[in-house]
């Protein structure tokens, strides 16, 4: 495996809003302080992800001082008019109720659904992985939720995967090509990056 492609898959560190159980895809909430986190130190020229500032600030505390390369298409879905608002806030909005059935073709009102956003994700993930040797890409739960669901030699559906805050997730495949090809890995490891929080 001494030519094995590797990706990284780091999911933000949590904001205020993920620990009230917001919505909050494209909301631009910062990462609630205090928290540490272990620090990657194999040598690394760049960082990728979205362009959120929960995700610049993660890159910032786990790899210090390395370029980030920041990608719109990285972000999590749009919630729309639902951004900032809890489940018991919507669970009355007969809208909520039926994007909850089938969230992959149902989107929240001027936000996107499950299908547009896996769209342009796959699309930001195909130019990377084409760019960039052993990327590492911070985003959210749900670009990683998708890119899991489509390519973890472990096959589980998108709800079924837990994604924690500050989780690393190593993807390793024999070829770049196969990543390309849509071919699952053929090895696939979990970090927990937070060491402890301060709330």
């Amino acid at each position: 495996m001494a030519d094995a492609f590797t990706i990284t898959l780091i999911r933000h560190l949590p904001t205020q809003g993920n620990r009230e159980r917001k919505y909050i895809g494209w909301t631009d909430e910062p990462i609630i302080g205090g928290i540490n986190s272990k620090k990657f130190s194999s040598p690394i020229n760049q960082v990728v992800g979205s362009d959120l500032v929960r995700c610049k600030q993660t890159a910032a505390k786990v790899f210090s001082g390395i370029p980030y390369t920041a990608n719109a298409n990285f972000r999590e879905c749009s919630f729309g008019d639902w951004e900032q608002k809890t489940y018991n806030e919507l669970k009355e909005d007969a809208l909520y109720r039926k994007w909850l059935d089938n969230p992959r073709q149902n989107a929240p009102p001027k936000g996107e659904s499950l299908d547009q956003m896996e769209k342009r994700v796959l699309q930001a993930f195909y130019e990377v992985v084409e760019e960039v040797e052993h990327p590492i890409i911070i985003t959210h739960g749900g670009p990683i939720r998708y890119l899991l669901t489509k390519y973890a030699n472990v096959e589980k559906s998108f709800w079924d995967w837990e994604v924690p805050h500050g989780c690393s997730y190593q993807l390793k495949w024999t070829d770049k090509r196969d990543v390309l090809e849509g071919k699952r890995c053929t090895s696939f490891s979990v970090e927990h990056l937070m060491e402890n929080e301060h709330t």
